[in-house]
């Protein structure tokens, strides 16, 4: 199966005529999002000198600021853009950052499950920005699986609630063991279940309906589940859909576009991003368009076509950002506009 070229201005008519009718049935949704969390710290600044200690700028910091980060970035996305009922599930240490992430989603409308670990710290991502440049990461974290006591919290939670799409948002932090997988999997009903993988994880999302990763980790998920030498994408998404019983495959590739894939289908759409100013988090909100889309029913290219708008609209953003209903409407109408 060739993998095909859409007619993506063709698709955006379509989306744009019953733009209105997708985004109030986004709204009806309710949509459960697991997975590892982090707070994401931002340190702006300006550096007009090199440190005298090392060869390093000297930063000077201006001002800072929170945003929510991983699996809390994916709930944020699914509920600006979808305007529906979203639920996140994680992680985060008994410590201050924990209480931060968890305001941040309840300012967000998320509502959050969150269970306190004192074994770890919350994990948090901060990014030192001088001059509109990334200067530095800092990361703190503790990457083992959360404990089997803890783990059961979650899935008691689980068992007492109703969704109409299940978000795996994995960063390999320790959130997901096979327990988890399998819980989440049985609890599932006619739920889509989508999953954002690492690949060192990968076994355990085995039977969900779809998977996203990007063309790095594609890669390495087929040699871990198929073995082999590498191949083109076609092939790469065959053997991981076949060897893992998946229905969707999505291969995001930054300014490449995205490529998807199932039993029937194979396309690839461009980007759409004309600015990429920084990609953090621009997976999230991929994952976040389609969950929302497969949540309805939309067709597979307006889906495609749907997410990569949102893709777009992040990219443009410094750090992790969320794109609006509004925003996502003016691009469409804009791409239909530049013919």
């Amino acid at each position: 199966m060739e993998i095909r070229e859409i007619d993506t201005q063709k698709i955006l008519g379509e989306i744009e005529k019953e733009v209105e009718k997708i985004f109030y049935e986004f709204s009806r949704l309710k949509v459960a999002v697991f997975g590892d969390s982090m707070l994401d710290s931002y340190l702006i600044g300006d550096t007009t000198r090199i440190s005298p200690e090392a060869p390093v700028p000297v930063v000077h910091i201006s001002k800072s600021y929170f945003k929510p980060g991983g699996a809390a970035n994916t709930a944020v996305n699914i509920k600006k853009i979808g305007g529906c009922k979203v639920k996140l599930f994680s992680v985060v240490g008994e410590d201050k950052e924990g209480n931060i992430l968890e305001d941040l989603m309840k300012k967000e409308g998320v509502e959050v499950f969150f269970v306190r670990d004192r074994s770890r710290p919350t994990t948090q991502k901060t990014r030192v920005i001088a001059r509109g440049q990334h200067v530095v990461r800092i990361d703190t974290e503790k990457t083992h699986n959360i404990e089997y006591t803890l783990a059961e919290k979650i899935i008691s939670e689980l068992k007492e609630e109703e969704f109409d799409v299940i978000v795996l948002s994995d960063y390999a932090k320790g959130f997901f063991s096979e327990n988890i997988t399998n819980a989440i999997k049985e609890k599932r009903n006619s739920a889509k279940i989508l999953c954002d993988p690492k690949p060192q994880n990968i076994k355990l999302f085995e039977g969900v309906y779809m998977i996203l990763p990007n063309i790095k980790e594609a890669y390495e998920i087929k040699k871990i589940v198929a073995g082999g030498k590498e191949e083109n994408l076609n092939e790469t998404a065959r053997k991981i859909r076949e060897n893992l019983k998946i229905k969707k495959i999505v291969i995001t590739q930054g300014e490449d576009g995205l490529s998807f894939f199932s039993e029937s289908e194979a396309f690839h759409i461009i980007a759409f991003a004309k600015d990429v100013y920084d990609v953090t988090g621009a997976g999230d909100t991929t994952t976040a368009a389609f969950a929302l889309c497969e949540g309805i029913g939309l067709e597979d290219e307006k889906s495609a076509v749907f997410a990569s708008i949102c893709a777009s609209c992040k990219v443009s953003h410094l750090g992790t950002y969320s794109p609006t209903k509004t925003e996502i409407v003016k691009v469409l109408k804009n791409l239909i506009n530049f013919k």
